[in-house]
């Protein structure tokens, strides 16, 4: 209970001031599982502006929905009033909000059992879907009907195969052949918000369960780029293990599928690092392990290139990944004895061009392949008398 010290001082300054609070969603589960806690989220019967003069500190992030950012001895805790909620028309917000006093209340609006329980300053469960049994069964179950909590919001049909990648528990009957039969739902949702999903789901110790779900649920169907690559996912539920994340998801399906990074990356929508990132990684795989290649690499994603290459060529790279990385004369262009301001004092007669650029990374890959010592004088020997271009 350590972890929710700072958590139960924040409830019971509630408290004291007449409020009920509880602990509620993912760190209550992770709890009771066993598994390390993540953000610790408040649920209270005070309504925010009520939040807000309690303690001095106070960020309205999503006021309007009952939710308010708490900062409390150099920490930051969400805290949510109870709420009941109407239909979704956008299938993301409720169109209304109605502050409750009842945590029971609070609680039926959540998507899966396990994620509505509520637990007191004092250890004690709220518990009123048999969240504790789904826990011990290992199974995910809807609170109340399937059909109305993903036709409220079709995300949570993804958030289930996430929870599946991260828990390894398994989808109950009804939740699955709602997810089949209205796989269609999820094109109603922004590609960003499944993006969130999907980086969560590749990272899961299980990723290969949830993998074989989105299969047999055919939710593949209503993703970007996958709906026209029927054997993809038949590919990826095979060989897939846990990952480090999108870039490294997008490489892999890259190199399978032979559409392009770039191609991926606008169909999801995703950051420029993250195609940074995957163009490295699939470059790298299609690539013999070499200290050059080894270099280009930059060393964040050597742990990102290894787990690909155990998927894509079934080797186990690691140690030779280190030990070449130890090995390489320079780790950046920076390092290289020789600059452009050099080449233009040793080539005076020569107009400034691109062959300055050319011959410093010429330069620089002789050195990294140990064909040239990383010594001014020997570099500059060799631009002028011994490099051919």
């Amino acid at each position: 209970m350590k972890i929710f010290e700072k958590a139960f001082r924040v409830m019971n300054e509630l408290e004291l001031h007449g409020y009920e609070s509880y602990l509620v969603g993912g760190a209550v589960r992770d709890y009771l599982i066993g598994k390390s806690v993540g953000d610790l989220d408040i649920a209270t019967s005070a309504k925010p502006e009520q939040v807000m003069k309690v303690f001095d500190k106070v960020i309205p992030v999503g006021i309007e929905h009952g939710t308010v950012l708490v900062r409390f001895e150099k920490e930051s805790f969400e805290i949510t009033t109870f709420r009941t909620e109407g239909t979704y028309s956008d299938y993301r917000h409720p169109d209304r909000v109605e502050f409750v006093t009842d945590i029971t209340a609070d609680l039926a609006r959540r998507d899966y059992t396990v994620n509505a329980i509520a637990m007191d300053r004092n250890g004690r469960i709220v518990d009123p879907f048999s969240g504790r049994e789904a826990i011990g069964k290992q199974q995910l179950i809807t609170v109340g009907n399937a059909y109305d909590r993903f036709e409220e919001d079709p995300l949570r049909m993804m958030r289930g195969v996430r929870f599946v990648s991260q828990l390894g528990y398994e989808l109950d009957q009804e939740a699955r052949e709602v997810m089949e039969s209205r796989r269609s739902w999820l094109n109603r949702i922004a590609i960003e918000r499944i993006a969130i999903e999907l980086e969560k789901l590749c990272r899961g110790d299980y990723v290969k369960t949830a993998v074989r779900l989105l299969l047999q649920a055919k939710l593949w169907e209503a993703l970007p780029v996958f709906n026209d690559h029927p054997a993809l996912i038949e590919k990826l539920e095979q060989r897939m293990q846990p990952l480090g994340g999108l870039s490294e998801w997008i490489a892999l399906c890259a190199i399978y599928s032979g559409i392009s990074v770039q191609d991926w990356v606008k169909h999801w929508k995703l950051s420029n690092s993250v195609k940074q990132e995957a163009q490295a990684l699939s470059h790298m795989l299609q690539s013999d392990l070499t200290a050059w290649t080894v270099y280009q690499l930059p060393p964040h994603l050597d742990a990102g290139y290894c787990r690909l290459a155990g998927i894509y060529k079934e080797k186990d790279v690691q140690d030779d990944v280190a030990r070449i990385r130890a090995k390489l004369p320079i780790h950046q262009s920076a390092d290289l004895a020789v600059s452009g301001g050099d080449l233009v004092s040793w080539f005076p007669d020569r107009k400034k061009g691109s062959w300055i650029r050319e011959l410093v990374q010429a330069a620089e890959k002789a050195v990294v392949e140990s064909r040239i010592p990383n010594d001014k004088e020997r570099l500059k020997e060799w631009m002028l008398h011994g490099y051919n271009a």
